[in-house]
C-alpha cells in the first residue's frame, strides 16, 4: 500500500561522499523526498548526481553527514529498506533469457505473485513498446530497446520510493513522453521519485522540485517555476522588421540597453533583433517606438517565457553561493 502524500522518504543533511582523502564527489548536500512527489537533480557531467543516488540507494556508504532512508540511517539500513526502493542506473544488465521471461522472473524475486507478475509484465510490454523483442533475448536489443526494458524491468515489483538516474537517454520523444506521464501518475498515487537527466524539458514537466549540483556541492532547491524565474533573466523578446536593419541594427541594441538594468541583448538572424527583459512589457513598447520613429514595418513580434534550460545554463556558467532559501 502507498504511503500518504507527504511521507518522509528521503531526509539528506550536510550530505558527502569522498572517494579519496580530500577529494569529495558530493559534499554539504540536503536533500528532501516525499511520498507521491518527484525531485529532479540537475547537473552538468561530473557533478555529484549518480554519486548522490548511489549513496541513497546504499551502494556507497556516505563519507560524512547523514542520510535518512524512510527514517533508518542509510549506513545501516538492511533488506527491510532496499525492498522499499527501484533503482535504474546508467550502467547495463545483459542477460540471457528472453526480455518476457526477464521481467516475469524479476517480479518473482521481488515476490510479486504469479498472476500479478504476468499481468504487470504486459503492462510494461505494452507501456514500453517491447512486444516485437518480447522474446528475443535482453542482449540482442539495441541501446534504446535495453533502455526501455531497464526501466519497464525496474517497475515491475512494488515500491514506494524510485531513482532513476537518465532513464530516458536514447529514446524518442514519444516513448519519453509516454513513460513520463506513467512516472507522474504513479507519483499521484504515492510514489517518491528522484530522478537525473539533462534533457531540461522532461524535468521542466515532471518535477515538483529540482536540485541543482555543481562540483558536488548544492547550487539551489527550488521548483522549476522558480528556477526559471530567479536565475532565467526574464523573458525573451524577438521582433522581425519588414527591412534588413543595416547600420541600425547597434544603434537600437544600445538604445534598449540604456533602458536600464534586466536587458540581455541576444543574437539573432539579420532583420531581427532578440533580447532577454526582466520587463518584456517595456521593451514591447520601445520596439514599437522606435518602428515608428523609423517608419520600420514590424512583420512578427513574440514573447516567450524563460526555459528552464536557459536558467539552468545561466545558473551552472556562473555559480553563486549554495541556495539557502526556505525550500518549497
Amino acid at each position: 500500500m502507498s504511503l500518504p502524500t507527504g511521507t518522509p522518504l528521503v531526509v539528506a543533511r550536510k550530505l558527502g561522499y569522498s572517494y579519496a582523502p580530500g577529494r569529495f564527489a558530493i559534499r554539504g548536500l540536503d536533500l528532501d523526498l516525499l511520498a507521491g512527489r518527484i525531485v529532479g537533480l540537475l547537473g552538468r557531467n561530473g557533478a555529484g548526481k549518480t554519486t548522490t543516488i548511489r549513496v541513497l540507494t546504499t551502494l556507497l556508504l556516505p563519507t560524512e553527514g547523514s542520510a535518512l532512508l524512510f527514517g533508518t540511517d542509510a549506513r545501516r539500513a538492511g533488506r527491510e529498506v532496499r525492498r522499499r526502493m527501484g533503482v535504474v542506473l546508467q550502467s547495463e544488465s545483459l542477460d540471457f533469457v528472453s526480455l518476457e521471461r526477464n521481467l516475469t522472473l524479476y517480479a518473482f524475486l521481488w515476490g510479486v505473485p504469479r498472476e500479478v507478475a504476468k499481468a504487470r509484465a504486459e503492462e510494461m510490454i505494452e507501456l514500453f513498446e517491447l512486444g516485437p523483442m518480447r522474446t528475443r533475448k535482453v542482449w540482442a536489443l539495441s541501446g534504446g530497446e535495453r533502455r526501455r526494458f531497464q526501466v519497464a524491468r525496474e517497475l515491475m515489483h512494488d515500491m514506494d520510493l524510485l531513482f532513476l538516474d537518465e532513464p530516458t537517454v536514447g529514446l524518442d520523444a514519444l516513448t519519453r513522453r509516454k513513460i513520463l506521464k506513467y512516472l507522474r501518475a504513479r507519483a499521484q498515487g504515492g510514489l517518491g521519485i528522484l530522478f537525473t537527466t539533462h534533457i531540461l524539458d522532461e524535468a521542466d514537466q515532471l518535477c515538483d522540485s529540482i536540485s541543482v549540483l555543481h562540483q558536488g556541492r548544492l547550487l539551489v532547491h527550488a521548483s522549476p517555476a522558480e528556477i526559471k524565474a530567479r536565475y532565467g533573466g526574464g523573458r525573451t523578446v524577438e521582433v522581425e522588421f519588414g527591412r534588413p536593419l543595416d547600420g541600425q541594427e547597434a544603434a537600437l541594441r544600445r538604445r534598449i540597453i540604456a533602458l536600464g538594468v534586466g536587458y540581455l541583448s541576444l543574437p539573432s538572424d539579420p532583420g531581427k533583433i532578440c533580447f532577454r527583459a526582466a520587463n518584456a512589457e517595456d521593451l514591447v513598447a520601445e520596439l514599437m517606438r522606435w518602428a515608428r520613429e523609423t517608419n520600420t514595418e514590424v512583420e512578427r513580434l513574440s514573447v516567450r517565457e524563460t526555459s528552464l534550460e536557459e536558467a539552468f545554463v545561466g545558473l551552472v556558467q556562473a555559480p553563486t553561493e549554495p541556495d539557502t532559501a526556505e525550500r518549497p
